[in-house]
């Protein structure tokens, strides 16, 4: 169960990088200049919004989940080794 969990949190942030990617860098299209400055707006807030809960998320499933444990633990010993070089 514990695995299923985990690909499950992972497809989760997943899925919000995407969505967040595609609003950040999609390309407006309005009829008229204010449209298409409120479409601008909209979509980069979201996107930020969806940054900020994967951000949230992350920080929250790092503590629980072993696979996310173990990434941040091989990240930091990379960090660690490219360090003392």
């Amino acid at each position: 169960m514990n695995k299923i969990a985990s690909l499950i949190r992972i497809a989760i942030l997943f899925a919000l990088g995407m969505f967040a990617a595609t609003f950040l860098f999609g390309e407006e299209k309005g009829e008229n200049e204010s449209m298409w400055m409120l479409c601008i707006i909209f979509d980069k807030a979201l996107s930020a919004g969806l940054m900020f809960i994967i951000a949230k998320l992350y920080n929250r499933w790092r503590k629980i989940d072993p696979w996310f444990i173990a990434y941040d633990r091989m990240c930091n010993d990379s960090i660690n080794q490219s360090n003392r070089t």
